[in-house]
Order: structure tokens, then sequence, then C-alpha cells
């Protein structure tokens, strides 16, 4: 196991805010995974950090899940064997070369699976497409207990599991996968990286999308700088629903994201947060 201290916390997101951490470990196989969680019952874990607000606080203890489970086994027939540490697009290209695919819109983002299995990632609501649509069970650190979950026991919603926001943490996860040509899926990759570079906003740091349910009337009028910027933090004029953090600030950040839940529910309309804010004082 790995031991960082003084960690500058903005080094680990997409949108590059946070603040430091006094020690963060790093294990590098699950039974270390487990060791802490009784040891030190932390917290505060970090992924992918693509879905993740943080504060310039200082954290005592947070623990990094992007080494403790790098599995990615073929067990024949579609069916893999995939650790929560592995990279969506490692995974991606993976089943793709073994003639298998389904989640290839889901090439553009820059997470772990386990993060994105937490999140349930998919497309837009529009489409109907998650990754849990290839999940069949999934491993769980919870309560310092390891188990396996059935599929229909994980709650996965639209861009939500029992794992967001709760204190289980995914360890593993068994996926079956649709038999496609190694030409579709990687003509699939290609047509989205495209797609990304037409429609999304990555000229700055970002989360991707802030709210997982939100008005369109609204999200618009969030993108006109008279409400939509504060200081370096703004709503894309290119991207609807989507923050880019120009050396702007937490609370500048915080702020925006209030300011439409605000609008919202002046307006009587659902929204719902897809990102995670840590907050060591918190706001």
């Amino acid at each position: 196991m790995k031991i960082l201290e003084d960690v500058s916390l903005s080094n680990y997101t997409t949108f590059r805010l946070g603040g430091t951490a006094k020690k963060m470990f790093v294990p590098e196989n699950e039974a270390e995974l487990v060791s802490l969680s009784t040891e030190y019952s932390p917290r505060y874990y970090i992924g992918g950090g693509s879905n993740l607000l943080i504060d310039d606080g200082e954290y005592d203890v947070v623990v990094s899940l992007r080494a403790f489970n790098t599995k990615l086994q073929d067990d024949g027939d579609g069916c893999f064997t995939v650790g929560a540490s592995v990279r969506l697009q490692e995974l991606i290209k993976t089943v793709n070369s073994r003639g298998y695919g389904g989640i290839e819109y889901l090439f553009s983002v820059p997470g772990l699976v386990g993060g994105a299995v937490a999140m349930n990632a998919g497309r837009g609501r529009s489409y109907h497409q998650c990754i849990s649509d290839y999940i069949q069970e999934v491993k769980v650190l919870r309560n310092q207990e390891v188990i396996w979950i059935k599929k229909d026991e994980c709650g996965f919603r639209y861009r939500d599991s029992v794992f967001k926001n709760s204190n289980d943490l995914v360890l593993e996860i068994k996926m079956k996968f649709d038999s496609i040509p190694v030409e579709e899926t990687e003509k699939a990759r290609k047509e989205r990286i495209a797609l990304c570079k037409r429609v999304q906003d990555n000229s700055k740091p970002n989360f991707g999308s802030v709210f997982s349910e939100s008005n369109n009337s609204i999200m618009n009028l969030m993108r006109k700088p008279v409400f939509g910027k504060k200081g370096g933090v703004m709503y894309s004029p290119k991207t609807k629903n989507w923050l880019l953090n120009d050396n702007g600030s937490f609370d500048e950040a915080l702020g925006l994201i209030k300011r439409a839940e605000l609008f919202h529910k002046i307006a009587h309309k659902p929204c719902k947060r897809e990102i995670v804010v840590w907050s060591a004082d918190k706001r």
C-alpha cells in the first residue's frame, strides 16, 4: 500500500478543484482496502474524480480507489469479470477486441468502472442505455463485509443506484456483453469521439453533466453570463448542463449549482444533482 502525505486533491478531479488530504492511502489490493475500512472508517474515497466537486478544506484521510482492483478477466461467451479500478476505455477496448460490446457511448468518459457502476453511467435519458444493461452481479464492501449483490438488488435507475451516496464500495463486477463485430464497435468508438468533439465543451476542466435531471429552459437560461457565471466558473455556452472551471473557486462553482437548483424550485421543476460534493465544513 502506498501512503501519500499533503496531497493536492485538485490533481485527482477532472474539475481541478480541491483542498488537501493530510494522508492519502492507495491500496493495491482488495485486502488492503478492507483493512483500511475497518481501521480508519474513512468517509472520503476517490476514484476517477470525473463527477466530484471538492472544497478547499483539509481532509485527514482520503482513500484512492485507482489501483486496488485492476482485474479484467475474460470468462468466455461475452462474460467478463471487471475490477472497479479498471478504466472505462480499457474495458471497452478489451471487450471490443474479443468481438463483444454495447457501451461504446462511454468511451469518452474519463472514469473508472467502479464509479460508472455506482453512477449507472449511460447516454441521455431518451436513449434508455446504461452500463447496468450489461451487469449481472456486483461485489461490494458493505459494513466491513464483502458480499455479492444480484443486479435486481442494485436499484439501478437513470444515473443512479443504491451505491450512489451510500457507504457501499463497488469492488468488482460480473458483466455480459452483446456479440458485435469488431468493425462495428470500432466505428461506434470513433463516432462517439467525433460527436463529443462536436457537441461537448472540453475547453476547460469540467465534470461532464452537472445534473442528471433538469429543465431544458432553465439550463438554457443558466448559459447566459448574467445568470450562469461567477468569477472563473461558468455554465458552458456550447454544452448545456455543463460547468467550466477557468481558475475559479469551490464557492463559485457551488453557488452556480445552487442558483440553478433555486430556479428549478421557483419554477416547480424537478432537479437532481449528478455530481457529488465534498465539503469539509459541511457547506
